[in-house]
């Protein structure tokens, strides 16, 4: 037992972890390091909950790594449930609104209909284009766009070249393409795919669409509704913009030395960065959970 974790379960029952940027280090990968820290809160009666904007399949191997009983959170919170079974939280996009999404696509380089647990993709001429069908994971290859799925879709990932884009913030230029009533009711993510380690020289954007919810804060709403568990009583660390609105629904929030200024924002608290193992660093500490400085940044969320 790590010293200092059992005052944590005192206060504390879960812990709600992103992946990439905090539970991950700097080349995507689970560390023994970390492994033990998080088994370590485990041990300590605390429910911990993988909270990402992954889908299943990339969620999938450090659940089972980590030996986690609990269910994950995929999808930015959209699906949450165990590794094998029907999800117990299921928000797809609504079949109304993907007629326009996909005269949207046609303006992508390349893009990827996630449906169940496959990812549906054309392949295209773009450079990276197989490399991301091969790192998005259980992949099918169609032959035309019209044997894409095409109803009771998870997610769009669409891809864009930034310098092939009007000049101009991208996230904006590619918000504006879309009708204002698909922007007031979807999820819309925009990145540069930069930020994962196998893309640092990357050019690309990833616009990313998905039925409307309250992002990762809608797996802290699901675990209170069974549980009783109030969200005061909930930890969630993140690094990143799909990760504020669990930041701002926790109990106590952590974001790594990595996180994007937001997040520094939220947060009570600011542990390691990733590529040094801040999470492990921060459990191996007795996990101290006073808050080194209180939100400066409220949150709104919409019901």
């Amino acid at each position: 037992m790590v010293p200092g974790l059992a005052r944590l379960r005192d206060r504390y029952e879960a812990i709600f972890l992103d992946l990439d940027g905090t539970l991950l280090d700097g080349r995507g990968e689970l560390t023994p390091r970390t492994h033990a820290a998080v088994r370590a809160l485990v041990d300590a009666g605390l429910q911990v909950i993988l909270c990402t904007g992954r889908g299943v399949p990339g969620t999938k191997p450090f659940h089972t790594a980590l030996e986690l009983e609990t269910p994950m959170a995929t999808y930015n919170g959209s699906w949450i449930g165990h590794e094998s079974g029907a999800p117990l939280h299921y928000i797809p996009i609504p079949d109304e609104h993907l007629a326009e999404l996909f005269v949207q696509e046609q303006h992508a380089n390349f893009v990827f209909r996630h449906h169940n647990e496959w990812k549906h993709t054309v392949m295209t001429e773009h450079p990276d284009h197989p490399a991301i069908s091969a790192w998005f994971q259980k992949v099918v290859h169609a032959e035309e766009h019209q044997h894409l799925p095409s109803s009771d879709l998870m997610r769009i990932s669409m891809f864009f070249c930034e310098n092939e884009l009007p000049d101009g913030d991208v996230e904006q230029v590619l918000n504006d393409r879309l009708p204002d009533v698909l922007r007031d009711q979807l999820r819309i993510e925009c990145f540069p795919l930069n930020l994962f380690p196998p893309y640092q020289n990357s050019t690309l954007h990833l616009f990313e669409i998905q039925g409307w919810s309250k992002g990762k804060a809608e797996a802290l709403d699901w675990l209170a509704r069974p549980q009783g568990i109030p969200h005061v009583r909930m930890i969630a660390g993140g690094d990143h913009r799909n990760d504020m609105t669990m930041l701002a629904a926790a109990g106590l929030a952590i974001t790594p030395a990595n996180g994007v200024a937001e997040c520094q924002a939220r947060a009570h608290l600011t542990i390691g960065h990733h590529e040094q193992e801040g999470l492990a660093a921060w459990i191996e500490a007795g996990a101290p959970s006073e808050p080194r400085r209180a939100r400066t940044v409220d949150v709104e969320l919409r019901s």
